[in-house]
Formats: C-alpha cells, structure tokens, sequence
C-alpha cells in the first residue's frame, strides 16, 4: 500500500510545491489547473482532505473538508515553469516561496502526508479513548501520533496537532471518534 501511496503522488522523482489559493476554492483551482496545465509541466495536483464529523440537526454526518485550507499541492519537476503557467489560472495566488526560491515539500513530509492521507488524500477519522489524561489511538492514521496532540475538542469530536511543513510547525485539525475507557474493576 505504501508504494502505490509513492506512485500515485510521484513522491520519487518530483518536487510537491504548494499554492496559495482562495480559501473554499480549492477543488475548483485544482480541476482548472489539471485542465489548463500541461502534463510536461505539472505531472499531479491534489488537496489533502480530512473527514469530520459535524452535528446538523441534532444528527451527526461525516463531512470531507481541506486538509489545509486555501493551499493546493502540486507535482511538478521544473517549479520556476510550473510558477510562470499557474498564473493564466483564476483563483491562484502564488507558490509558497521563501525569499524568492519556492519552496518544496521535504521528503519526509510527503511520507507523512502519504501516511496519513492514504491513496485518496483523504484523512478518515481516528478513534480513540482517553485514559486519566492521556489520549490513546487505537485505529486510524493518527495511530502512533498521541504525542502531537496539542488540543482535543470532544464535542466537536475533532483533535489539533502540530505537523512539520516546510521545517514549520503548522496546527492541523482532525477527526476523532473519542470515548472513555471505563476504570477496571478490582
């Protein structure tokens, strides 16, 4: 499963570089970009996506939402030609740089965005239990990630955590099925 992860992302030989886009907008600037944009120029472009869940009218309904709002990633093996084509797209802004070199994403980062994105880039929900104090992942991507929780909201059944991007840490919020474990018995 991992290796079809590194396939599907082009994780060997290209660069992910990330635009800044209009919040909201992101499904439509990636469609754009796919459509518009050579495929010599931009070999993949996809938003990182996470399931929630969120109560409507008293019933709660699994919702897919940015991973990381107002940003598209794109695949690409020359960034400075991929820069100067993103801008005949609508919406765009522009690639994250740093003193005029665009950044790219480490190696290590598209791991972890594989790992806990999947095949589909899309985050399913964790599930878990709290224990005292502690917080304690028994099944999904977040298994093995306790230790970067930084804040856990159980009503909205969602949790923060701190991910290195771009040698940064940035909070990201996730999906989390939380209950009690009940004290054993004596």
């Amino acid at each position: 499963m991992e290796n079809e992860n590194i396939e599907n992302n082009a994780l060997t030989e290209s660069s992910w570089v990330v635009a800044k886009v209009t919040a909201g907008k992101e499904d439509e600037i990636r469609e754009n970009c796919a459509a518009m944009l050579s495929k010599d120029v931009l070999k993949d472009v996809f938003v990182p996506k996470h399931v929630r869940l969120k109560k409507y009218k008293g019933e709660w309904r699994r919702e897919t939402r940015p991973l990381y709002s107002g940003y598209v990633f794109m695949v690409t093996d020359d960034p400075e030609t991929l820069d100067k084509a993103l801008l005949k797209v609508p919406g765009y802004h522009r690639l994250l740089k740093a003193a005029d070199v665009i950044l790219t994403v480490s190696d290590e980062e598209k791991a972890f965005i594989n790992r806990i994105a999947g095949r589909d880039n899309v985050v399913e929900i964790s599930t878990g239990y709290k224990e005292g104090d502690t917080i304690k992942i028994v099944s999904g991507p977040m298994m093995g990630l306790e230790g970067d929780i930084v804040h856990v909201d159980r009503h909205k059944r969602l949790v923060t955590i701190n991910v290195s991007l771009f040698g940064r840490m940035v909070k990201t919020t996730l999906g989390l099925e939380l209950t009690y474990k009940q004290a054993e018995q004596e």
